[in-house]
Formats: structure tokens, C-alpha cells, sequence
């Protein structure tokens, strides 16, 4: 899956077991649940398009953008030049924690970018079919 490098970080191999940033075991611990929830009827893009709802494969990184995470003065500049509006508690809970930054970020772009996602067109190319892709703003 090729994505843009932001700020130099890319993501990590599903295979990465250990290490920074590795994303394995949760990635096995979480294959079995999305076999649930496409058996339930949830379309994973872009295996299965054109039915609601929808899982996309996000990469919270390329949502926010290059930013120092581990600083809540840094989170809360962020939220504040890019959500100007966003409402004084959900400001709070979101400078909270990385996780929960990365979680209002993903949130709030997707919200920008609702149609887009409502709209997602099955996948042309072989090798994206069956690895998969990652939605991004301007993953086109």
C-alpha cells in the first residue's frame, strides 16, 4: 500500500511484531473481527464496495498531519488552528492522550470528507484488491 510519508513517518507492516510503532499483534488479534463484521454485512473497502456501512482502513498520521503528539500544547494547537469551532469539551478530551487526539482527528477529517467516503469506488488495481488500501484525504 503506497501512502505519502508525513513528516517521515510511514506506516508499519502488519507482519511487524515488535518494535516501535509495530502494529502485528494487533492487526492478528484483529483479522478475526473484521471477518465478523464482513459476515454481518459490513462492507471493507475496498474488498467488498458498494454496501453500507462501510470500513475504511485509516493511518491516523496522515490525518493529523506532521505533529509533535507527545505534547498536549502541540494537540491543542493543532485542534485549534484546524478546528477553530470545535466545542471546549471535546477540545479538552481530545489534548488529552495521543489516542484520543489521533481518535477526534480521524473523526473530524472523515466528517470533512463524508460524501467522499459515502461514495467509494470499487478497486481497479489487482495488487490494491488484495492488500488493501488506506483512505486519505486525496488518496486518489
Amino acid at each position: 500500500m503506497e501512502v505519502p510519508r508525513t513528516g517521515g513517518v510511514v506506516p508499519k507492516s502488519i507482519f511487524q511484531i515488535g518494535g516501535a510503532g509495530s502494529v502485528g499483534t494487533g492487526s492478528i488479534r484483529g483479522m478475526p473481527l473484521l471477518h465478523r463484521l464482513w459476515q454481518s454485512g459490513v462492507a471493507i473497502w475496498p474488498f467488498t464496495p458498494g454496501r453500507r456501512p462501510t470500513l475504511v482502513e485509516i493511518y491516523p498520521r496522515l490525518l493529523t498531519g506532521p505533529v509533535r503528539k507527545s505534547s498536549a500544547l502541540e494537540r491543542e494547537r493543532l485542534l485549534q488552528r484546524r478546528f477553530p469551532n470545535l466545542d471546549p469539551e471535546h477540545m479538552r478530551l481530545a489534548i488529552g492522550s495521543e489516542d484520543a487526539f489521533d481518535a477526534a482527528v480521524s473523526a473530524l477529517v472523515m466528517i470533512e470528507h463524508v460524501d467522499e467516503l459515502g461514495a467509494l469506488p470499487p478497486e481497479p488495481d489487482p495488487v490494491l484488491r488484495l492488500e488493501g488500501r488506506i483512505w486519505h484525504p486525496g488518496w486518489r
